[in-house]
């Protein structure tokens, strides 16, 4: 393994996203890429060699095992994760099954159909007036607290480009990414200070979701702003049927931007 890539920290290293499917017996199976991140983000060509290691159960998560394989020949052992997780997240960014379409609900564009139980359930209770518990009283969802509700929208106003502070390369990037005029970003800037209460950073977000048009194109999309901001490295999304790594609609960065 070359020392570039050994030196990379586990916000840095690229990770595999890819479709896990329901095989005759009736368990998930991922379908395996031919080539290794390692291959892939540093363009080695020689001829990768996969083998599945073994799945991986997490108590938080998809819900499923996840399956982590090994390359033989660039002496890399990687996870596949399914469409719309990040390494060590326990939601996912969007609302869609393993085979990354849409879960099918009656409210297909709302907000709740696309993002219910992810990274966002910060958001949706922000803009209904709910706030997370302060204490421990009550019969209370286990994760849901004040401070977790915090730290969510924080990373949330982030992923989306709308945190202050952010450099201007950064946010133009993550316009293109989501498909937006950053002109659509700029415009909630204000909303998004940290100085402002739960509801109004809750609204600024839940204002660029609105924008994106459904929850398959928001998982590959919200993944690849996470990585800009350098909250986790380089998703790449294993097509296929074209047999390739999809990298998003522009090349991304071997290091991710500086905030």
């Amino acid at each position: 393994m070359p020392e570039s890539y050994r030196a990379l920290t586990p916000k840095q290293k690229p990770f595999a996203v890819t479709t896990y499917r329901v095989d005759a017996e009736g368990h998930l199976r991922p379908d395996v890429p031919d080539r290794c991140p390692l291959a892939v983000t540093l363009d080695r060509h020689e001829v990768c060699c996969i083998t599945s290691d073994h799945d991986r159960h997490r108590k938080t998560g998809p819900g499923h095992p996840i399956r982590v394989v090994r390359c033989s020949a660039h002496d890399i052992a990687f996870t596949l994760y399914p469409p719309g997780f990040a390494p060590y997240r326990r939601q996912s960014v969007a609302l869609v099954g393993p085979d990354g379409a849409q879960v099918d609900t009656d409210e297909t564009f709302t907000l709740k159909a696309r993002f219910s139980g992810t990274l966002f359930d910060a958001v949706l209770d922000a803009i209904q007036a709910v706030a997370w518990a302060r204490d421990s009283e009550g019969d209370q969802h286990p994760e849901r607290w004040w401070s977790t509700q915090g730290r969510h929208l924080s990373l949330g106003l982030r992923i989306v480009g709308i945190a202050s502070g952010l450099a201007d390369r950064t946010r133009e990037g993550i316009a293109r990414v989501l498909g937006l005029d950053t002109l659509t970003i700029l415009e909630q800037l204000g909303s998004s200070d940290e100085g402002q209460g739960y509801r109004v950073r809750g609204a600024a977000i839940s204002s660029i979701l609105d924008h994106l048009p459904e929850a398959a194109f928001a998982a590959v999309a919200l993944l690849r702003c996470g990585h800009w901001i350098g909250q986790w490295g380089e998703p790449l999304h294993w097509d296929s049927k074209r047999r390739v790594h999809d990298r998003g609609p522009f090349p991304a960065s071997r290091t991710s931007p500086s905030p």
